[in-house]
């Protein structure tokens, strides 16, 4: 077994198999199920309180199958009940932290899992799809019990074209995604590789792959609601014009003291709510032109054709919004504008805030991609724009997806946000 790189930087160790637990632990992770067989124990190192921590692999017969397996889960050529994972943290009573039944996880039934344990660690690696093919590898660590990071792989099995890649740091919230330029030829069937250190994350990684930060949609616990009032909290990183989580796409970098924020949550396919903070006085334009006030630019997709780069602007609509909340109508294809809705709040560091919720009459409006650009003004001109995106011939060169973290994944509750003191904070 080759050691594994994380996409957090860390290296992820074989550990070597230890004696099946005893006893109890067996019949606590069992239960009542006869066909339940211990198949591996592994070392996880210690917990952060010191108390040795392992990972039990289970496997289960046919009468033991998940109940909405009819026909049981692939093994091989088989069929079985499916692995369990369980963890054993010193002296507390084991805890299920995987179950895994392989349907073949889409129609072309090509599904596979793999697990590999570390030091306070977990990776699970799962592959599948059909013409559209996927794949994930999730980190968790394992006490506390929560997900760390995630890497996905979504691409066409005969579209060149297509193939994206993003990774998730469940920690801060920050979404980055790969996509390939649709405009190259020859790039091969898959999805594009992350770059290597010391070549550092960006707008365009090659000729062939451009890069983009894409909107998060957090989930909220049962059937919660982003209130008028309510400012984003440490729910998702913010955007600056010092260039921090996004693209300086025009202008130099905004002095530390100078740079606004940016935070953008999205909710449902039609809906997103922007916060933000510029500590530069607003003035009077130049001109009288929106342009060169502090505003907004919302550049969504109309392309229904699953590519998401280097789009022309018939396939593009652009929307201007100043912090006011007035809509201005952009370049690109002619679409309905969102309806604007404003507050202002204060922030978790105490800081005054502008609150705009853009709701597109369209149901689905958002969901071929989205890039979000702020634009500081400074004595009445533009003097920055930060995108979520890079941009060429004035337009952006990605409009990547929204992408949903609720129940991403299923077993932890990273990925969910909740309402607390009027402001979006992350749930840990």
């Amino acid at each position: 077994m080759k050691p594994l790189l994380l996409a957090a930087g860390l290296l992820l160790l074989p550990i070597a198999a230890l004696a099946a637990p005893d006893a109890a632990q067996t019949a606590a992770v069992c239960g009542p199920r006869t066909s339940c067989k211990v198949a591996k124990t592994y070392d996880a190192g210690r917990s952060p309180t010191g108390a040795s921590l392992s990972v039990v692999e289970i496997h289960l017969g046919l009468a033991d199958k998940p109940k909405d397996q009819d026909e049981g889960c692939i093994n091989g050529n088989a069929r079985d009940g499916g692995v369990e994972y369980w963890l054993l943290d010193g002296t507390a009573a084991p805890r299920q932290v995987l179950q895994l039944c392989n349907d073949g996880y889409g129609m072309a039934g090509v599904g596979e899992d793999d697990v590999e344990v570390g030091p306070n660690r977990l990776v699970h690696h799962q592959y599948g799809g059909s013409s559209w093919r996927w794949s994930m590898e999730v980190t968790y660590s394992l006490a506390p019990f929560r997900a760390l990071t995630e890497r996905d792989c979504s691409y066409h099995n005969v579209s060149e074209q297509s193939g994206t890649l993003t990774d998730i740091d469940y920690r801060t919230r920050l979404v980055r995604a790969l996509a390939k330029d649709s405009t190259q030829r020859d790039l091969g069937v898959g999805c594009p590789s992350w770059p290597k250190p010391p070549q550092a994350f960006a707008a365009r990684i090659d000729a062939e792959t451009v890069g983009a930060y894409p909107v998060v949609a957090p989930g909220l616990p049962g059937k919660a609601a982003i209130a008028a009032g309510t400012a984003l909290g440490n729910c998702v990183p913010g955007m600056t014009t010092a260039g921090d989580n996004g693209f300086l796409v025009w202008g130099k970098p905004a002095p530390a003291d100078q740079a606004a924020e940016i935070r953008t949550v999205g909710v449902g396919s039609n809906t997103l709510i922007v916060q933000v903070f510029d500590p530069v006085p607003a003035t009077a334009p130049s001109g009288g032109s929106w342009i060169h006030q502090p505003h907004l630019e919302i550049w969504v997709g109309q392309n229904g054709e699953e590519i998401n780069t280097m789009l022309p602007l018939s396939q593009m609509t652009q929307t201007g919004i100043t912090l006011d909340g007035a809509v201005h109508r952009g370049i690109g294809k002619p679409s309905p504008p969102p309806r604007v809705e404003r507050w202002t709040a204060r922030d978790e560091r105490g800081r005054p805030v502008t609150v705009l919720r853009l709701a597109w009459p369209d149901e689905f409006a958002l969901i071929n991609g989205v890039t979000v650009v702020y634009s500081q003004a400074e004595a009445g001109k533009q003097a920055r724009l930060v995108a979520t995106a890079g941009f060429a011939s004035n337009r952006p060169i990605y409009v990547p997806d929204v992408l949903t973290l609720a129940g991403r994944p299923s077993t932890s509750d990273r990925g969910l946000c909740r309402i607390e003191d009027g402001r979006l904070v992350a749930m840990e």
